[in-house]
């Protein structure tokens, strides 16, 4: 059962890892993969999302990196996948960044292959 205190504490975890997520904005940018950026975000402790359409090797794509620890690229055809994938890469790489405790070669290893 969860007390008022655990409660604010859930509810304040939530808003820090909303707004550790900053949009990067700017118009006609050319990503890694040559397409144009369509969704940039960076997190403040140290990461970078970018969805990308028209790109070189497929219709869309997410390059994203963990400052100091990785990149990793993945490619799809439609925009309603990428924009799947894309959330649901930012929310774990948000939930990594927030628990300091994980094993870091294990998470990017997961990371990788779940994506």
């Amino acid at each position: 059962m969860i007390d008022g205190i655990d409660a604010i504490i859930i509810n304040f975890k939530l808003l820090m890892r909303i707004e550790m997520w900053s949009e990067i904005k700017g118009e006609n940018r050319i990503g890694s993969e040559g397409g144009e950026i369509i969704n940039d975000y960076e997190h403040s402790l140290g990461a970078r999302v970018t969805l990308e359409k028209n790109g070189d090797v497929a219709p869309f794509s997410i390059t994203v990196g963990v400052y100091g620890s990785f990149f990793h690229t993945v490619y799809m055809g439609s925009l309603c996948e990428g924009v799947a994938i894309f959330k649901s890469m930012k929310s774990d790489i948000g939930e990594y960044l927030n628990n300091p405790q994980k094993a870091e070669s294990s998470w990017v290893e997961n990371f990788v292959n779940r994506y």
